[in-house]
């Protein structure tokens, strides 16, 4: 069970913000991919409001753009990731989020290791949503490859929104 974090004022209107985190190894390909695909599916549920989404990653060399093939896969769906930076994953952004959803069980076990005592809001991406296997890393190989790892992404994330919606809009603290 997530529990959501109390007494945060995550915006103007003073409702508490959800921060859901996408880990990959680089943060160049997946989790970025898989950001923009959530803030994608965020604001057509009308949800911009409550959540926020970042991402990061466990080896992340700072700063680093996203792959070529990941923003022309992005672009081709009118997202954008020319900006993207990556970031490697520190104490202070596990503790900030809400939900952490990795891209496979090792990236969840470093994030668990790093930072024990989080079992319970540290998924893999597929985990989360009740089915088994990792979502493959397509760095190195073609544009094809990124766009078959973006549509397996978005489908996950499309399931795991389904769930988050469904608590906030229940009031919920849980995301069960």
């Amino acid at each position: 069970m997530i529990r959501l974090k109390q007494g945060r004022c995550g915006n103007a209107g003073g409702i508490n913000l959800f921060t859901l985190l996408f880990v990959c190894t680089g943060n160049t390909c997946r989790s970025p991919m898989a950001q923009v695909l959530a803030q994608k599916g965020i604001a057509q549920r009308g949800l911009k409001e409550q959540v926020k989404v970042a991402s990061a990653g466990t080896m992340a060399w700072p700063g680093a753009p996203a792959s070529a093939h990941a923003q022309k896969v992005m672009a081709d769906r009118n997202l954008d990731l020319s900006e993207h930076a990556s970031r490697p994953l520190d104490e202070a952004l596990i503790r900030e989020a809400d939900l952490i959803l990795t891209m496979t069980g090792s990236h969840r076990d470093m994030v668990l290791q790093a930072a024990p005592g989080n079992d319970g809001k540290v998924f893999s991406l597929r985990e989360f949503i009740g089915t088994e296997g990792d979502i493959a890393d397509p760095f190195g190989r073609n544009e094809q490859a990124y766009a078959c790892c973006a549509g397996e992404i978005e489908e996950a994330i499309e399931k795991a929104l389904d769930r988050i919606e469904q608590s906030l809009k229940r009031g919920s603290q849980d995301i069960v």
